[in-house]
């Protein structure tokens, strides 16, 4: 099975945000909703201070603080390690973006249309159409489906992101790493090849943050760590205030089980 991932060279990375564009065409996301986004990073002092461009999203963690969050089992990891999200699932609880240390979810609350017209353009009627859900960067999940790239990958005009199987030495993703040894975001699915003299402290890192979410603030876990109880009581409440009830997984799935049960013997 694939283990796909990216890698981003920062030293060709111009900042021009032709990934974030691309990405929210593609995707189909409401005005003012990015999956992705791109930081200018300085640092230094005059007359040697520097600054790159440093482009980021989901980081696609090995072991999703998110998924665990999640009461609906909304967010999920494919067997090829993109943590997906299911839209019809989701309830909008916000405990995905609490619990997530890289801030790469996004609620979505938007009814109106780009340039607040009353209908649609035509390109914004196009694909999903999604609102009160929680939203996140999936690899354009879609798209590898098909045999191709991430649309932020295609639509990279100064060519810095590599993407494919990391299990497969020959994908792009694998041949770059081996050539330059960029830093992996730990835990994750995602390298970056810094500039030259970039402190790595800048790069994404899982940090504590505090979100303002439903009036509720929380603290996220560190990927590869149990969700806190905290978090864990968050999502319950969020999910019993919306009429849903943790339990609503554990029925989905036993309700699988009885109908597999049921249907074995039966062609």
């Amino acid at each position: 099975m694939a283990n796909m991932g990216m890698a981003i060279d920062l030293r060709r990375c111009a900042g021009c945000y032709a990934c974030v564009v691309a990405c929210q065409m593609h995707n189909n996301t409401k005005p003012g909703v990015a999956w992705g986004n791109v930081e200018a990073c300085e640092w230094g002092e005059d007359p040697d201070n520097r600054r790159c461009y440093l482009p980021h999203a989901c980081m696609q963690c090995e072991d999703a603080p998110c998924v665990n969050a999640c009461p609906t089992s909304a967010s999920y990891v494919r067997d090829d390690g993109i943590v997906m999200v299911d839209y019809d699932e989701c309830i909008n609880c916000g405990s995905c973006i609490h619990a997530c240390p890289y801030g790469a979810r996004i609620q979505n609350d938007v009814e109106g249309n780009y340039f607040d017209t009353a209908e649609q353009a035509p390109y914004e009627a196009e694909g999903i159409q999604r609102t009160h859900v929680v939203e996140k960067c999936i690899f354009c999940a879609g798209r590898l489906d098909a045999g191709l790239q991430p649309a932020c990958v295609q639509n990279c005009p100064g060519n810095a992101r590599y993407f494919g199987d990391l299990d497969d030495p020959e994908s792009p993703v694998s041949v770059f790493i081996s050539k330059n040894d960029p830093v992996q975001i730990r835990n994750t699915h995602f390298y970056y090849m810094p500039v030259d003299g970039m402190p790595k402290n800048l790069l994404p890192h899982a940090e504590v943050q505090t979100v303002a979410n439903k009036g509720v603030d929380s603290k996220p876990a560190d990927p590869g760590i149990p969700l806190p109880a905290a978090i864990g009581a968050v999502a319950v409440a969020a999910a019993a205030g919306a009429g849903i009830a943790v339990g609503v997984k554990n029925q989905r799935d036993n309700k699988a089980e009885v109908e597999t049960k049921g249907g074995e013997g039966h062609e």
